[in-house]
């Protein structure tokens, strides 16, 4: 009975080795991270500590940054707003209760223009309805900054609309004639009833019919990585429901301020709208 318990221990202590040695060697979890790009309106992955130390927290301008293993380093993942200016931009990092400053570089990039002719309410309000537009605009800057801590966050997205991309992210944008903010976001040009999909898992957090985007959706990805879904027909998910990747959540329209139907997908980290090609898959380079 002795040596049969011997050499259970023995094996025992192999198998415990073993599993050692694979915990030692087996690579840690990456996360998908979106492609960099350091424009107004583009992406930044700044290191800000090495992945042998337990991940720090950062911040831009007051709001929380999304932090990220990449290969053997902690990077914020910052989202640069369009308006930001060409140049040296810093970012605050906190480490074991010491603050710091990293930074880092943006360059210039000129947007195309786009001229457009929408009804005159939708370019000037009127002012009866500009209490309402007021207090819609605040309650979406509060769904805009919506931050969930989650270590699962993936930026690796699906487009959420099947059709034509029809108006890019950062065009100038003329309305009637008059200069306003540029468009800060991706439009997929979709029939009235065509089905949204979800690009990555997360929460839907707010759904409301808005005097500029009709009826709209925001799915929360975590981190501070929040999608919106505006001109929306008819909504799916509700307030609260878990979805995944490639789940039905909305159905197109031409709800708010658009010129027919389509899709409007916007794109926010740490607040700011930013680049939603830089969450898809990149295109492959074709000979020339």
């Amino acid at each position: 009975m002795k040596v049969v318990r011997f050499a259970h221990l023995r094996n025992l202590r192999r198998r415990f080795v073993g599993l050692a040695l694979v915990l030692c060697i087996a690579p840690i979890a990456q996360a998908a991270l979106p492609r960099e790009l350091r424009v107004p309106g583009g992406v930044a992955l700044v290191k800000v500590g090495d992945a042998a130390s337990p991940a720090p927290t950062a911040s831009r301008d007051g709001a929380k940054l999304w932090v990220a293993r990449r290969g053997g380093d902690w990077v914020a993942v910052v989202g640069i707003a369009l308006s930001t200016t060409p140049g040296e931009q810093q970012i605050s990092v906190e480490t074991g209760g010491a603050t710091s400053t990293q930074s880092f570089r943006v360059k210039a990039k000129s947007y195309p223009v786009q001229k457009l002719k929408l009804d005159r309410a939708m370019v000037d309000p009127p002012p009866e309805v500009m209490t309402r537009i007021e207090r819609e605009s605040s309650h979406l800057k509060l769904v805009r900054n919506t931050w969930r801590a989650d270590a699962e966050t993936s930026a690796a997205f699906i487009i959420p609309a099947n059709g034509p991309l029809s108006s890019r992210f950062g065009v100038a944008r003329v309305l009637n004639g008059q200069p306003r903010s540029p468009h800060a976001g991706l439009d997929v040009a979709v029939a009235t009833g065509s089905t949204v999909i979800a690009p990555g898992d997360g929460i839907v957090v707010d759904t409301g019919d808005y005097y500029f985007c009709g009826k709209g959706l925001f799915v929360d990805h975590g981190s501070g990585l929040i999608t919106m879904y505006c001109h929306l027909s008819e909504f799916i998910a509700k307030n609260g429901d878990r979805v995944k990747q490639g789940e039905p959540i909305a159905r197109s329209g031409g709800t708010g301020r658009a010129t027919g139907p389509h899709l409007h997908w916007s794109v926010f980290l740490n607040g700011v709208s930013v680049e939603p090609e830089l969450f898809l898959p990149a295109k492959p380079q074709t000979a020339r």
